[in-house]
């Protein structure tokens, strides 16, 4: 990595794109600098870089009470260092956005996103999948190629039949994840989202009788909280 090129990159976006955390760039890079760990660095240089250009979005939006609290700095750096620290690259996307996102609410709420920023830490790959699938299931089923179809329902659009099955919620998910993920782990994934009150309780065992297309076995899944949560992760 250029160095020179990196600590421009600092610079420009202290002084310029996102001003009121400069101080706090200005720090962890030095830290970084001296660590002389170059994938870290690398990871911080990509934030501060997509931080600049989303700035330039949301500059309109920016809600100046958070901005000019003591704790957007710190929260800034927190949120910085576990973006470093981050191996999972989709996951310091997230960190990012739920920072973001918080920077533009109406609603000034350090502690949500302080513990927004810890239950990201704790997501593993298994449960972002499934927060993207109940979030949006028509789009999820069609960006893995529309896996799951109406079974009675012909090339032509013709309902061939008005037979009713039964699907449950763990077969289904599978067939839309990964080949290599194991049913085991993603039972334990959905555990560990309805004990964080993500997902409503008995998900797991959910049961959907149809004679239609079974994606809707997906529908009204997420909680209150967890719909709550889910916003703060998307992209501005």
């Amino acid at each position: 990595m250029d160095k020179k090129k990196a600590l421009s990159t600092m610079g420009k976006a202290a002084v310029s794109a996102i001003p009121f955390v400069g101080g706090s760039i200005a720090s962890l890079w030095s830290d970084l600098e001296s660590s002389q760990i170059e994938r870290k660095i690398s990871r911080f240089v990509g934030l501060v870089e997509t931080l600049q250009s989303d700035f330039e979005v949301i500059k309109d939006k920016v809600n100046q009470d958070f901005v000019s609290a003591s704790d957007c700095q710190d929260i800034f750096e927190k949120m910085s260092k576990l973006v470093i620290n981050e191996r999972v690259e989709e996951k310091r996307f997230l960190y990012k956005n739920a920072y973001l996102n918080s920077m533009t609410s109406t609603i000034v709420d350090f502690d949500a996103l302080e513990r927004n920023l810890r239950l990201i830490e704790q997501l593993n790959t298994i449960e972002i999948h499934l927060l993207r699938l109940f979030d949006n299931p028509k789009l999820y089923n069609k960006n893995v190629g529309n896996i799951i179809r109406d079974p009675f329902i012909d090339a032509n659009g013709n309902r061939l039949s008005s037979y009713m099955v039964d699907y449950f919620m763990l077969e289904q998910i599978m067939r839309l994840l990964p080949r290599e993920i194991k049913k085991d782990d993603v039972y334990e994934s959905i555990l560990f989202l309805t004990q964080n009150r993500i997902i409503k309780e008995g998900v797991v065992n959910k049961q959907l009788k149809t004679n239609g297309n079974p994606i809707s076995i997906f529908d009204d899944v997420l909680t209150d909280k967890g719909k709550s949560f889910v916003k703060q992760l998307k992209s501005i």
